[in-house]
């Protein structure tokens, strides 16, 4: 009797637990991909604990579900995959304005010469401290400023344009993603052109002065020239790049909404 009674209580669940693994399935890649959910600094268990609990909150508070019973195990594999195919898409669309702060970081100091790599040859470390800088920072306006519910709405409200299971694999969606990529590395370019133009003009003055003053030894004055003059540049634009990064991140709730048009 206990056996039986067991074995209606999972059947009640069962369709309770597939839409929750079915949310979880969605928000997983998101977590690991968007620096807002955790990204890549983020413990393991922390950004499991946050997805578990996005998902039952969105399926017993949101009412989020599967519109039919999964009838088999393998239908529930092939609704995971599919869950999983979309949240990366969502999860890279929603990474997008923090990647484009990093590639203008390294954009900066491979012109500037102060990465990691070269600074450090013999510890073969390809990092880069103005990426990482710009990254940290952007990632904190958007969580102290308000963009940050912005965001998380556009992520949530996913789920409502595209329902579990509802996601379509189409051209028009992977173009969106192809766009907006093409996008944030423009961006990055654009944050780190004006210091990349400045470091090519310090080494064009100071080439133009050797060859005005061949006496005088000023090509071991470059590399400071430029690491100095950088830095500077730098951080007397801190906060037009910061602008600009930020203009990425205010339109990411209309680029979900559209990658979820174009999915279902």
């Amino acid at each position: 009797m206990n056996l039986e009674l067991l074995r209606a209580q999972l059947e009640l669940l069962g369709p309770q637990v597939a839409s929750v693994a079915l949310c979880a399935s969605r928000l997983l890649p998101v977590a690991f991909l968007c620096p807002l959910l955790g990204g890549q600094a983020a413990p393991m268990t922390v950004k499991l604990s946050l997805v578990l609990s996005l998902a039952l909150f969105l399926h017993l508070v949101a009412g989020v579900e599967l519109p039919t019973p999964v009838e088999t195990p393998v239908v529930l594999v092939g609704l995971v995959l599919k869950e999983l195919v979309y949240g990366i898409s969502v999860g890279l669309i929603a990474a997008l304005p923090f990647d484009a702060a990093r590639m203008g970081g390294r954009f900066i100091d491979l012109f500037r010469g102060t990465s990691a790599e070269a600074s450090l040859p013999v510890a073969g470390s390809r990092e880069s401290a103005t990426g990482d800088a710009l990254y940290q920072l952007l990632v904190a306006l958007v969580v102290t400023g308000g963009l940050f519910p912005i965001v998380l709405s556009g992520l949530l409200r996913g789920f409502g344009v595209v329902g579990l299971g509802a996601f379509v694999p189409s051209e028009a969606a992977t173009l969106h993603v192809v766009t907006l990529a093409g996008g944030a590395m423009a961006t990055g370019l654009a944050v780190g052109a004006p210091i990349a133009g400045a470091t090519l003009a310090v080494d064009c003055l100071v080439g133009l002065a050797s060859r005005a003053a061949p006496q005088v030894n000023l090509q071991e004055l470059g590399a400071p020239l430029r690491i100095l003059g950088g830095g500077a540049l730098l951080w007397l634009g801190v906060g037009v790049l910061c602008e600009r990064l930020l203009a990425g991140g205010v339109g990411l709730e209309g680029a979900l909404l559209l990658l979820g048009e174009s999915a279902r």
